[in-house]
């Protein structure tokens, strides 16, 4: 009896194990960037940011491979991965990248962050270097945001935006990565939905998935006086993080975890864990968005998106109007100065539309009528339930509904 407890007891073990490695493979990934950094390696605080919700910890500047393999080895642990740079992925890639692969706790390797267009050309040897070892693990570009036209071609060495998204997704990078950020005490940045519309663009003549950003640390705005990030609320997260599952981002990342240092004036302040790694009140906020977003997640990724577009209040920028009526509905309207995007996708057999609360500030009255008995409410929770004629959508959050 003892014998077969103990096989019991081994298996058990070893079920959690593979758990605890598969997990972070599994599902949409959710990104801390400057994740645990390198001074800070400990099981400890791989712990506390697993329970933040997170399931990857990107980290561009490990000194050396044994630190990363260190990281790598306490975030297996918690069930999560990291996404690094070490000197040795360009000094020897084929040492470097024979021994990263192994590690369950890995997940892709750094390259860059915000290069321009001749930068990435440049970069395209060391992705090149490393899938020759390793075609699994992606190699990570992050690119510049469109913030405005005359911006381009000074900082990204092109001509246009667009030019811009040709260069990256013809590296060897997996995945199309850029990050922006809407929400300033300005208001919401007028180029965003367009980034948007340009991205989702690119990523489907490419063939390459995008990855979207979140910001979870307020700071300071360089050379743009009296104008700043705020403290991230709930809302300001929903906007962001659903406006990009709406457009088909298959990752979302946060900007940051653990609070850098300040440099070039941008008086960084307040991410979820302070610069002396202690957790600040951002962390619970984010830490609730990710508990959200770890079920919703699992409608969008790995669905087709095959329509955005907005409905109500002015037409921004790049983006077109919902003219036509969504299959099996007989009305749609939206009651928001703002307005909603209106995203439709197919998963698994059916088609579902998302409908996105663009207001950060403000709730918003969904008016819906249904043509026959298919189209049923989807919760947050991925339950469906019967339609009603009227709803109302919590500043910046997703309103969810199977159609076909």
């Amino acid at each position: 009896m003892q014998y077969v407890r103990f096989l019991a007891i081994l298996l058990l073990m070893v079920c959690n194990g593979i758990r605890a490695n598969t997990v972070a493979k599994e599902g949409m990934p959710i990104i801390a960037y400057f994740g645990v950094p390198d001074w800070q390696t400990t099981e400890e605080n791989f712990r506390v940011f697993s329970e933040c919700g997170f399931t990857v910890s990107l980290y561009p500047h490990y000194p050396n491979i044994d630190l990363l393999r260190k990281a790598c080895r306490y975030a297996e642990k918690h069930s999560v991965q990291v996404l690094g740079k070490c000197p040795e992925m360009v000094s020897s890639p084929a040492y470097a990248v024979n021994i990263l692969k192994q590690e369950k706790g890995f997940f892709g390797y750094f390259i860059q962050d915000e290069p321009n267009a001749p930068d990435i050309r440049k970069r395209e040897k060391e992705i090149v270097a490393i899938r020759r070892y390793d075609n699994e693990h992606p190699c990570y570009i992050n690119l510049h945001p469109y913030y405005h036209k005359e911006w381009v071609e000074p900082t990204l060495k092109v001509k246009t935006y667009e030019e811009y998204l040709k260069v990256a997704s013809a590296a060897s990078c997996q995945q199309i990565s850029f990050d922006f950020y809407p929400v300033t005490t300005a208001g919401i940045r007028p180029t965003w939905y367009h980034n948007l519309e340009m991205i989702r663009k690119e990523s489907l003549k490419s063939g390459k998935p995008f990855w979207g950003f979140v910001l979870s640390m307020p700071h300071d705005v360089p050379f743009t006086p009296n104008t700043y990030y705020p403290t991230p609320t709930i809302a300001a997260m929903r906007l962001q993080i659903y406006s990009n599952l709406a457009y088909g981002a298959q990752a979302i990342q946060y900007f940051t975890y653990w609070t850098p240092s300040n440099e070039e004036g941008f008086n960084f302040h307040d991410a979820p864990i302070s610069r002396d790694g202690k957790k600040t009140k951002t962390y619970a906020v984010v830490q609730q968005m990710n508990k959200e977003l770890s079920v919703v997640s699992r409608l969008f990724y790995g669905a087709k998106v095959t329509s955005v577009r907005h409905l109500g209040g002015a037409l921004p920028e790049g983006t077109s109007r919902q003219n036509t009526m969504p299959v099996n509905l007989k009305q749609l309207k939206v009651v928001s100065a703002k307005g909603a995007i209106i995203s439709l996708l197919n998963k698994e057999g059916k088609q579902y539309m998302a409908i996105v609360n663009k207001d950060p500030q403000r709730a918003m009255t969904v008016l819906i009528e249904k043509k026959n008995d298919t189209p049923r409410h989807v919760t947050k929770e991925l339950k469906e339930e019967a339609m009603k004629q009227r709803y109302v959508v919590p500043a910046g959050d997703v309103l969810l509904f199977m159609l076909k």
